[in-house]
């Protein structure tokens, strides 16, 4: 018998010290998210477990039950029974002058035939959500304001994450730059839109970001985008950027950030862009800065271009570039008034513009492509 004590001890001891090790890796990772958590300013009431607060990217059935968690169960299957061509997510605020502009589109543009809403059963081409974090005027909850208007029209998605303050003088409905937090919390936003819709509607052939201070001319944009193929798809406005990496200059073009489309699978393309997972469940830091400036996250449709147009440009997605008469600022840059028959999308819009714009356009329900288009390798261009 005396043989064999010796390795029973030292198998016993060799377990107890495996299991030692276990117990402190696995409480050193939950130190470390639920301090990641915290130290962004998360309530700690946040009524959501740590996988849905800090990797909402994950197939994850709290998560959608926090982005989903104002829309009737009825809403969304009869969404999922729905073929929508499109559906369009708009970022947007848990403050009263975000909410006029919310209800300024869903009087005027969201009107046009084709847009799918409460009010037609959700009937029509392209769906229209509007997509929200919690803010801090409202101690990181949803205010009931927000209650009441997602009660009403069945529209408003809530992410699992915290909105951040402006830190400089730009106003709704100009242009500039809300400050590199708050620019960021845009940049996750929108990432976690693109990710949900993929789940959420699993038919849909589109889906695009727009801004709550534009106005679309849904027929128009719907007769252009049937002329598209219904893959690799990146449409939008088009500007231009350049990034370093290892020594070289990769320059870029992007859909400016009012309004662009991407094809199903293109979006299932960004969101799969592992550096990019890693980023959006990092609560924003200075210490962390530039890890998420050298995706371009300070700007929102800067960080889809880049990823599309430069970390994975062996995928070879199709920039379908909108033409400057059909895409634009209401204001040209030496301040007059830039709206033609031509327009399409139509940015940097003041509270009394949506309703000037609903008469000149509303009388025009049916469309045809009327752009001529110029195909190249890689890219589709309407020109004026």
């Amino acid at each position: 018998m005396v043989q064999y004590s010796t390795p029973k001890r030292v198998i016993a001891t060799t377990l107890f010290f495996i299991l030692l090790t276990l117990q402190a890796f696995i409480g050193h990772r939950y130190y470390d998210a639920d301090t990641a958590v915290t130290s962004s300013g998360y309530p700690s009431d946040t009524s959501l477990n740590l996988t849905a607060a800090v990797k909402p990217h994950s197939p994850d059935a709290t998560a959608d039950n926090e982005y989903l968690r104002y829309i009737p169960h009825s809403t969304i299957e009869m969404w999922r029974e729905r073929d929508y061509l499109i559906v369009f997510g708009i970022p947007s605020v848990d403050i009263s002058t975000r909410r006029r502009r919310r209800d300024l589109q869903r009087t005027t543009c969201w009107q046009f035939p084709g847009v799918a809403r409460r009010a037609n059963n959700f009937t029509g081409a392209m769906l229209v959500l509007y997509v929200l974090a919690r803010h801090p005027s409202h101690g990181y909850k949803h205010s009931a304001a927000l209650v009441d208007e997602a009660d009403e029209y069945h529209d408003i998605i809530t992410l699992p994450m915290n909105d951040a303050l402006p830190t400089t003088k730009k106003t709704i409905g100009g242009g500039g730059f809300w400050g590199t937090e708050a620019e960021i919390s845009m940049s996750r936003k929108t990432y976690f839109w693109l990710e949900l819709a993929l789940r959420v509607f699993p038919n849909v052939n589109y889906i695009a970001k727009g801004d709550d201070d534009m106005f679309l001319r849904v027929p128009q944009f719907l007769a252009d985008l049937h002329t598209l193929p219904r893959r690799r798809v990146y449409w939008g406005m088009p500007l231009g950027w350049s990034v370093r990496k290892r020594r070289i200059n990769y320059r870029f073009r992007y859909a400016a950030g009012m309004c662009y489309t991407l094809s199903r699978d293109v979006v299932q393309q960004f969101v799969s862009y592992k550096p990019l997972q890693r980023l959006v469940e990092m609560p924003y830091s200075k210490m962390r800065e530039p890890k998420f400036l050298s995706l371009n996250m300070q700007d929102e449709d800067k960080v889809v271009g880049q990823v599309l147009r430069v970390e994975q440009r062996h995928h070879h997605s199709i920039f379908v570039g909108a033409a400057p008469c059909s895409f634009h600022d209401i204001l040209n840059d030496t301040g007059h008034y830039s709206v033609t028959w031509r327009s399409v999308v139509i940015h940097h819009l003041r509270e009394d513009d949506y309703g000037k714009l609903m008469e000149r356009f509303g009388n025009d329900t049916t469309h045809s492509s009327r752009l001529e288009m110029v195909r190249g390798r890689g890219y589709i261009q309407f020109v004026c």
